[in-house]
């Protein structure tokens, strides 16, 4: 029954069952249904081609009934993209986040600062900051498109920018700085909007390193201290990160690819 099973897998493949087990579950009870309607078909003396086309009939739309049972795992799917949410992010930032430091500090070492210096400075718990909201944001973003079929990027901004309005108004109130907020909205969002509309890598490139040179230059200006060679330095920190935000898309689409393929098996 060619069609029939041909027709369990598009019903299925199109419902958005977060669950494998699931899935599997919801094919064997529409094969065990096909079955039992073949069994009473040939019972009649039918045929195997009136056969196919009276199970393909008894389903009607499979488009419909694909949607009904992504309506019923919503909440589900739901689940499964905050959970996919959290983990990329963490495991994002876990594997940039050392090589960013680790080459800010050698950079910070090499002006003449010392390991003592490098390691009790504020500036690495600040770019810390940057770089977790930063990759948050991006992360987000990718998870929030997800939720929507047209204008996807921009309402997924939208929706993002109410949430971190919410939570920059919950810090301000316990008197957290929001700086770090602000910047990571922008950064990821900027390296984002770069990869969903810039398709030339070239180009995506060059926008990126002009990018971070401007805010590199805004760093500068509103650095409270300035020491020798300190535009020299913010520069080569500022292109450090743009080398390893350039990587970001890849590695967030190889980890959310792990992740769902692990989180499909639950």
């Amino acid at each position: 029954m060619y069609a029939a099973d041909e027709l369990v897998d598009q019903i299925v493949n199109s419902s958005q069952i977060p669950s494998g087990k699931r899935r599997q579950e919801i094919q064997r009870e529409l094969r065990s249904h096909i079955e039992d309607l073949v069994e009473a078909a040939r019972e009649t003396g039918r045929d195997d081609d009136e056969i196919k086309k009276m199970v393909v009939a008894s389903f009607g739309d499979p488009a419909q009934i694909a949607g009904a049972f992504a309506w019923v795992y919503r909440r589900e799917r739901a689940i499964m993209r905050v959970c996919m949410f959290l983990l990329s992010s963490l495991a994002v930032t876990s594997l940039m986040l050392p090589p960013i430091l680790a080459l800010q500090a050698g950079i910070a070492i090499g002006f003449g600062t010392s390991v003592s210096n490098v390691l009790a400075s504020p500036h690495t718990v600040i770019e810390t900051l940057d770089v977790l909201f930063t990759i948050t944001t991006y992360t987000g973003l990718v998870a929030l498109e997800e939720l929507f079929e047209r204008n996807r990027s921009f309402k997924a901004l939208a929706l993002l920018v109410l949430a971190f309005a919410v939570l920059m108004g919950g810090c301000a109130t316990v008197g957290f700085r929001v700086r770090f907020l602000v910047f990571g909205l922008v950064n990821g969002s900027f390296f984002r909007t770069c990869q969903v509309f810039i398709k030339s890598g070239t180009a995506r490139t060059g926008i990126v390193v002009a990018g971070l040179a401007l805010f590199g230059l805004i760093s500068f200006e509103v650095m409270p201290f300035r020491f020798h060679h300190a535009l020299m330095a913010t520069g080569a920190s500022w292109l450090v990160m743009g080398a390893a935000y350039r990587q970001m898309p890849d590695v967030v689409s190889r980890i959310d690819a792990a992740l769902f393929q692990c989180l499909q098996r639950i």
